[in-house]
């Protein structure tokens, strides 16, 4: 019989591979390349995310890396934006595409009119091909030339269909202007093609988010049947169970630290894949909390505190102060109160830098 392994200790191995039991010592690229991309659908969660898991981290660095070409952000995982090294995006789109289109074809079709599809992606690629433009400055140019059907249909199409990359200067640090696209043919080096398989997929997922079961990867990737390269990699891997039954997968050699293992609080931006990475969420939640990670509801910063989501965090500015305000959802130890200060107080420096004044407060428990 496999090895049961109980809520703590997948926290404490999950906390271990996404680099927030402390922070690692590892260049930006290779991080970024390790954690599989990280989530990036507001401008500053990818740096929230790496100051949380990387020691030195600079906002500069990873802004360099971006106006550089060698950090993409793209459309890729689960249809959501995320910042990649231009390999793993030229990788992964291919793998995800089926995936792009079926969602287009779902939530769109019905709203694109009738004009010939291969034409418009003709005419929007002539159109990105000339210079990078927001998805509704392509939209309306694509609705002007193909007037039936909605204009975001259309460039959602375009989204979907071609690897567009948000440019700089939009999605840096702190900008919060429409992202301009370029297709990544005009914008990243040649070649545009470069295969990742789904064998190879498989052994990183694991390495950075497992053990895991077959459906958590699903779920963060969106492929399916993926069942099929679990069992030719079978002999590779350790399999454990969870404490519902559940079928993990592992890689033999992959961290997984004792359940007692200290996990210092460690702030996470709006979104990020150490908790949407899975289907069962349940490692880095207090038995009932599930709510507390329900992104189509109010919806807040998490906060880790002994690895798990408890609380929220939200940062306040006036004239030159700075506030991070701290929500419990739980009543919090006193030691677990003295280490969220210490480490709001580095985060609110870090995230409002050009402040005369910083604040840490922990409000009352959230009801």
């Amino acid at each position: 019989m496999p090895d049961v392994l109980n809520s703590r200790q997948l926290n404490r191995a999950t906390l271990a591979r996404q680099m927030l039991l402390e922070r690692a010592d590892m260049p930006l690229e290779a991080a970024v390349r390790f954690l599989g991309g990280l989530q990036a659908q507001q401008s500053n969660d990818p740096y929230i995310a790496l100051w949380s898991r990387l020691a030195g981290f600079r906002i500069a660095d990873l802004s360099a890396l971006v106006v550089g070409r060698r950090l993409v952000r793209a459309t890729s995982m689960r249809g959501t934006l995320h910042l990649h090294t231009a390999d793993d995006l030229l990788g992964l789109r291919p793998l995800v595409a089926p995936f792009l289109k079926a969602m287009w074809t779902s939530n769109f079709k019905k709203r694109f009119g009738d004009a010939d599809v291969k034409a418009v992606q003709r005419a929007g690629i002539r159109l990105l091909d000339k210079s990078p433009m927001t998805s509704g400055a392509l939209g309306k140019a694509l609705q002007a030339k193909f007037p039936s059907g909605e204009p975001q249909a259309k460039a959602v199409l375009l989204q979907v269909s071609e690897t567009l990359i948000q440019v700089p200067p939009t999605r840096l640090w702190g900008n919060g202007s429409a992202p301009l696209l370029a297709r990544a043919e005009t914008w990243l080096p040649p070649p545009h093609k470069r295969p990742l398989s789904r064998i190879d997929l498989l052994r990183r997922y694991l390495a950075a988010f497992g053990p895991a079961s077959i459906s958590d990867m699903q779920v963060w990737s969106r492929l399916t049947k993926l069942s099929v390269e679990f069992e030719v990699l079978r002999d590779e891997l350790v399999v454990f169970t969870d404490e519902a039954g559940r079928t993990l997968y592992d890689l033999p050699d992959a961290p997984r630290p004792d359940a007692d293992t200290p996990a210092p609080p460690r702030f996470l931006p709006l979104y990020d894949n150490a908790y949407l990475g899975y289907d069962d969420r349940s490692r880095l939640l207090a038995a009932g909390d599930v709510k507390r990670l329900n992104i189509l509801a109010e919806f807040k910063p998490a906060l880790l505190v002994d690895g798990i989501v408890a609380a929220g965090w939200a940062v306040r500015r006036s004239k030159e102060r700075a506030t991070l305000s701290v929500e419990p959802y739980h009543r919090l130890a006193k030691a677990h109160r003295r280490e969220i200060e210490a480490e709001g107080e580095a985060f609110i420096r870090f995230v409002a830098d050009d402040a005369a004044t910083f604040d840490v407060e922990i409000l009352p428990v959230a009801a």
